[in-house]
């Protein structure tokens, strides 16, 4: 049996069980349901959420729910490609270097054809698309992969980018200007043809993983889906883009359309990861020309700006291929959720030369166009933990001599301190010890045998223990 986002959620709902929460009573999509995730995210949780009755944007009850924080925390991401926490994003990586074409399948085959609409049957507005911030101009695809194909080898390049239901057959999308999608639309353009374009929406963790994987131009996406995965993408024609344009058979919904040469409109301002309203822009509009699904499909939001968990991992693996490479005494890379989730890494060196810090923070700094800082650790920092990763900045760094300053590089676009055209300064710090046989002060601790032995929960009363409150508490 295939994957699919509901063998993933039976598979999880099994596993962790406390994990999932389904909502039974009627919510808004507009902002109610972005207010529950807001409220689990200031108790540092991430919940696989359900809703099951969402009030559309045109007041009525959906026929299908919603379901967010799919790729919610590193548990989640974890479990979908069977690695751990301290693991995820290497294993991801790791599965990239062997990609697995994807195969046809027939339409009676793909459960993504269940029901197809065409021309005026679409109406976007009845779907569960939330309405997220205030000051976003409406509903938002948000956890849609955007597909197009590239003219010289019809690779398919597929990424997350975000998309304003502007009516029930348009959408306009915002095309970050260095993707691969941006260089296929402006291809299309300089033809004065018209770009196929799909939206899918909805499909297993692991397909989303390695679909999003960052790849070299022109190389397929469904090819990574099937690497990081472990098994073919299944593939079937579409219903209005013509035989030669595959979607996804195992998705939970497929939006078909083009985009016209010279076709722009107003899209934003949009409330985006560094947790900032973005701008708004003259974006490309996708004329939407049909729209198919499964039977009893599930909608997948994610709710940017809350939270941030997947887009760091995602980066960590690209961050962690270029480093290694480098300095091979490279050991983990975590990009926190404290730096919006993109603009800091946190990179853990079992150091043996006092020149390895900096050469991996160019190396670093050059991998993610989205990495603003690098803090470079030794082996017995926990990168997971913001205030060790603090700790070993003011213990171990002197700025005159440790810090890097890169003006001018290529940063975000959606980093508010950026100047036009998402050009950023970009900087790292090297927070090591100095290399043996260099002495340093030694680190506190107990003996070994004592920190293994001793155990709370042996102490002190299970309630007791429970009602300790966090020092961040209120």
């Amino acid at each position: 049996m295939a994957k699919d986002l509901h063998s993933f959620l039976s598979d999880y709902s099994k596993a962790f069980p406390t994990d999932v929460i389904r909502v039974s009573k009627p919510i808004s999509v507009r902002w109610e349901c972005t207010e529950i995730a807001r409220k689990f995210e200031r108790q540092n949780k991430f919940p696989l959420i359900v809703f099951e009755k969402l009030i559309t944007t045109e007041g009525t009850l959906s026929d299908f729910p919603c379901v967010i924080n799919v790729l919610g925390d590193r548990r989640k991401l974890a479990f979908a490609i069977g690695s751990t926490f301290e693991n995820v994003a290497i294993d991801w990586r790791k599965r990239c270097d062997n990609p697995i074409p994807p195969v046809l399948v027939k339409r009676k085959e793909s459960p993504v054809k269940e029901k197809v609409l065409k021309g005026d049957e679409v109406n976007l507005l009845a779907l569960p698309t939330l309405h997220h911030h205030e000051m976003d101009p409406g509903p938002y695809i948000t956890a849609g992969m955007l597909t197009t194909k590239d003219l010289e080898q019809g690779a398919y390049n597929t990424s997350f980018q975000r998309g304003f239901i502007a009516g029930p057959r348009e959408i306009r999308c915002y095309i970050s200007p260095r993707t691969h999608n941006f260089y296929n639309l402006k291809a299309f353009h300089a033809q004065g043809r018209e770009m196929p374009v799909i939206y899918w929406v909805g499909h297993h963790p692991s397909v989303l993983m390695g679909a999003h994987t960052r790849a070299s131009y022109m190389e397929d996406h469904y090819h990574m889906a099937g690497a990081v995965s472990g098994e073919p993408l299944r593939l079937v024609s579409s219903e209005s883009l013509g035989d030669d344009f595959l979607v996804p058979a195992d998705a939970e919904f497929v939006i078909e359309g083009i985009m016209r040469p010279n076709a722009f409109r107003p899209e934003g301002p949009f409330g985006e990861y560094p947790r900032y309203y973005g701008p708004q822009r003259h974006s490309p509009v996708f004329e939407v020309t049909a729209v198919t699904c499964r039977k009893e499909p599930l909608w997948h939001s994610f709710m940017v700006g809350i939270n941030n968990n997947y887009g760091g991992t995602q980066e960590e693996g690209t961050i962690y291929a270029a480093v290694k490479r480098v300095v091979p005494q490279v050991q983990r890379v975590y990009v926190p959720v404290s730096g919006s989730g993109r603009f800091h890494a946190y990179i853990q060196l079992k150091k043996t030369h006092d020149g390895q810090p900096k050469e991996v923070i160019m190396a670093a700094l050059s991998a993610s166009e989205w990495v603003k800082h690098v803090v470079v650790v030794d082996d017995d920092i926990d990168i997971y933990d913001d205030r060790w990763v603090l700790w070993a900045i003011a213990t171990r760094s002197q700025w005159d001599r440790d810090l890097v300053v890169v003006p001018g590089c290529h940063g975000s676009q959606l980093d508010p301190t950026s100047k036009p055209g998402g050009i950023s300064t970009k900087a790292g710090i090297d927070a090591t010890k100095p290399a043996p046989p260099k002495r340093f002060p030694f680190r506190l601790s107990v003996p070994k045998e004592v920190e293994e032995k001793i155990k709370l929960e042996d102490f002190i009363d299970a309630e007791a223990l429970s009602r300790v409150p966090g020092a961040s508490d209120k």
